[in-house]
């Protein structure tokens, strides 16, 4: 079960380690994901619903909990040092 925002999602994720391409703005001086390509299809994103950071080394790798306009569920990583995007999460009912 996951919350998110009070809601109560019955659902489970699916770790995933798989690059994308990601659309990107600075909104507040913060870096936002707006939408991203995945396995040649185009996910808008209506909603970033968390967003954290972890260090490694000198490095930070930027987490973001979203939501796409179909109300799917993924979690994007940014990695600073390799410059690459990853999808790392997909939840599933």
């Amino acid at each position: 079960m996951e919350i998110i925002k009070g809601l109560v999602i019955n659902a489970m994720y699916q770790d995933m380690d798989e690059q994308i391409e990601v659309v990107a703005v600075f909104e507040s001086h913060k870096l936002k994901p707006a939408r991203f390509r995945w396995n040649g299809r185009i996910y808008k994103i209506s909603e970033v619903t968390g967003d954290w950071k972890t260090n490694i080394g000198a490095y930070k790798v930027h987490h973001f909990a979203v939501v796409d306009t179909s109300s799917n569920f993924f979690q994007l990583t940014y990695d600073e040092h390799q410059t690459s995007w990853v999808i790392s999460k997909i939840w599933v009912e």
